[in-house]
């Protein structure tokens, strides 16, 4: 590994953050909450047990795919496609996992959290 790996990361950032967006937003998203809400009862269950659930289940169906996609575009796979897309996805998805439960499922629900509670604070004082 090297320093300039990170600027590679980032440039590659610019269209692979609106691919997993649209996936995400569109697809996944709704196929992890449907599943996650036939494992997990909401009713019964801690609400945290939900989160991971969804969590999990979005890294399951988003990390294959955005291997996918970056293996078609980064790769130079050639003929050799299938192989190299199924070892980036067993190299991806450990480090996806870890990523979506512990940095950026926490800190993106640490902003949204803040964000829409001061926009309904807001609105109740109207």
């Amino acid at each position: 590994m090297k320093n300039e790996i990170f600027l590679s990361a980032f440039k590659e950032l610019s269209f692979m953050g609106p691919i997993a967006f649209i996936l995400d937003f569109f697809i996944i998203g709704h196929i992890a909450k449907k599943l996650a809400f036939k494992i997990v009862n909401p009713a019964k269950d801690n609400p945290f047990f939900l989160v991971l659930a969804i969590s999990a289940i979005s890294v399951v169906f988003m990390c294959p795919l955005m291997s996918l996609a970056a293996t078609l575009i980064f790769k130079n796979a050639g003929v050799e496609v299938i192989s190299v897309w199924l070892e980036t996805t067993a190299l991806n998805f450990p480090m996806a996992l870890c990523w979506q439960l512990f940095f950026a499922g926490p800190i993106v629900r640490f902003i949204f959290r803040h964000i829409f509670r001061r926009s309904l604070t807001a609105d109740n004082t109207h």
